[in-house]
């Protein structure tokens, strides 16, 4: 394809709103995305039908490996949630890792020090708490940004450091377990533990509580007066203030929400899968759920069957080390390179001013 063919090409691709169009691009993406894969594995001195074969069977082949597929998907839908409504005000919130884990510290506390609650109560305080806490861990950046002036992104990144240091002392200090034979806390009540869906695989209810909080979330931004000033904020804050629009309380809602969702993400890794605070239970659900928000183009309804796509990758890491030793660090540059497959298209369509 010569630069002419490639130029209309995109020229057609911007013209056409139709979904054909849409399809087009993300199918091109997709194609550029899967070559650079072969080429990379290729580069490693692996097969690259090999790598997909045991990409596929590892989170796809039989009920508990797509269970356990599901069970990643599930704080990635919730982390992908938080950084959209973030993004969609403009709100960089780039430490919705360390949000994460201030929810999980709040519902280990009421699995700890307040299991003496009935159990409806307890689950959902437990819950409750998650939110305010990775909800007020995000007011912080929120506050600075929307009173100050301080660039978020800053912040948020240097404040998921501090959040693991307390996870450190807590699982090591205060709240260790002496049985564990690692940093780890005791087991939380079985009052707030999470039931299964499957029987004999880890796939919990907490599904259901993530897809509820998208909707709500849709509903917010679609239906809502502040899901329009949110909108509104993030597409020209200046317009929007010159409309009436009072900008400090759009950032600081946004910042409250988006840290109060990440915060459900950790209480469901809790409640739903291991049961006791160790640093260890993101392997990074935080950032993923960035690259999730902006290859869905900050769609909340895409955000699902992508967060799915991502949690597949997650379990095809951990099966490339097993079957054909591939580093587990292979998989994060994959994950690099489809989202910069999917966001390249648009933004060749801007700089070539089509």
């Amino acid at each position: 394809m010569n630069k002419d063919s490639f130029r209309s090409l995109l020229k057609w691709l911007k013209e056409q709103p139709s979904i054909e169009a849409k399809a087009t691009m993300y199918l091109i993406s997709v194609g550029f995305a899967l070559l650079l894969f072969a080429i990379t594995v290729l580069a490693m001195g692996y097969s690259p039908l090999l790598a997909l074969e045991t990409l596929i069977v590892s989170s796809l082949g039989g009920k508990t490996r797509l269970a356990e597929t599901l069970v990643r998907m599930i704080p990635l839908i919730f982390t992908g949630t938080s950084v959209i409504i973030a993004f969609k005000a403009n709100f960089w919130n780039l430490g919705v890792e360390g949000q994460l884990y201030w929810g999980a510290i709040a519902l280990t506390y009421v699995g700890l020090f307040l299991a003496n609650l009935t159990a409806p109560i307890q689950l959902l305080l437990a819950f409750s708490l998650a939110f305010l806490a990775g909800a007020l861990w995000a007011l912080i950046p929120g506050a600075l940004k929307a009173y100050l002036g301080v660039n978020e992104i800053v912040t948020t990144i240097m404040m998921n450091y501090i959040v693991l240091l307390i996870v450190d002392w807590l699982a090591t200090g205060p709240w260790h377990d002496p049985m564990g034979f690692e940093p780890i806390t005791y087991p939380i009540s079985e009052y707030i533990r999470l039931p299964k869906i499957i029987m004999g695989t880890r796939f919990h209810t907490g599904l259901l509580i993530a897809l509820a909080c998208v909707v709500v979330t849709y509903i917010i931004l679609e239906r809502r007066t502040l899901g329009y000033e949110i909108k509104a904020v993030g597409d020209n804050v200046n317009a929007a203030k010159r409309s009436g629009i009072n900008i400090v309380k759009v950032i600081i809602l946004t910042a409250f929400l988006s840290g109060g969702i990440a915060g459900l993400a950790g209480a469901s890794e809790i409640a739903g899968v291991h049961y006791r605070l160790l640093r260890g239970i993101s392997p990074g659900y935080g950032f993923t759920g960035i690259i999730i928000a902006l290859i869905a183009k900050k769609s909340l309804v895409w955000s699902i069957p992508v967060a799915f796509f991502f949690a597949m990758l997650l379990l095809g890491s951990d099966a490339f080390q097993r079957t054909i030793s591939m580093p587990a660090g292979a998989i994060y540059a994959i994950q690099a390179m489809i989202a910069l497959c999917i966001l390249m298209p648009e933004y060749a369509l801007r700089r070539l001013k089509l």
